[in-house]
């Protein structure tokens, strides 16, 4: 099992949601802007994908358990068995990936 963790925050809290990362270990900012309603600029949330040990599970479940108002988004998926999970995740809560076009 390929256990991951992904994590879909508005974008106001950005800041705080990379500060708390960092501070677990992360080494720099997290949150990648990416998601909106409409799949289109500006972006209303960002998502980060990583891969936590048991302690840090622990760990990041008590900083979210903490701070409700920040409005965490906490799944874990099986990356090998079922890879769409974040574009699946962020649909479900009414957000598309926004679509950067290449020059």
């Amino acid at each position: 099992m390929n256990q991951h963790s992904l994590f879909i925050v508005p974008a106001a809290h950005k800041t705080w949601f990379d500060d708390q990362a960092d501070a677990l270990g992360n080494d720099g900012p997290a949150l990648v802007l990416a998601l909106s309603p409409t799949g289109q600029a500006p972006a209303t949330h960002g998502w980060c994908g990583v891969t936590l040990s048991a302690a840090k599970e622990a760990e990041v479940q008590a900083l979210i358990d903490a701070h409700p108002e920040m409005q965490v988004d906490w799944t874990r998926y099986d990356l090998g068995a079922n890879p769409g999970w974040p574009d699946q995740r962020a649909a479900e809560l009414g957000l598309q990936r926004i679509q950067t076009p290449f020059p």
